[in-house]
């Protein structure tokens, strides 16, 4: 078994929700994906969208969660680390 991939994110606010918008806009992508599976493959695993409005929602959400710029900065330094760890994974 390879070693377990760290993410190492600090423990507030800002850093979760920028996590979060990683992993939830990745749902977007996995949908985006799956139209391009060829038929009878499996697919499923790439099939967890959103419902009507709730990407819309989880964006106003966010909006209404984010602070000041340095808020802001420690969710893109999240962000960004959840996007790297899904490239080591890959």
């Amino acid at each position: 078994m390879p070693e377990p991939l760290t993410l190492g994110l600090p423990d507030d606010d800002a850093a979760r929700w920028g996590a979060l918008y990683v992993t939830e806009g990745s749902r977007l992508g996995g949908v985006m994906l799956a139209r391009q599976v060829g038929e009878g493959l499996p697919k499923a695993y790439l099939q967890s969208g959103f419902g009507p409005g709730e990407w819309r929602d989880f964006r106003h959400a966010l909006d209404a969660a984010a602070g000041d710029e340095a808020w802001i900065d420690r969710a893109v330094v999240a962000a960004e680390r959840v996007f790297d760890l899904y490239g080591r994974a890959a």
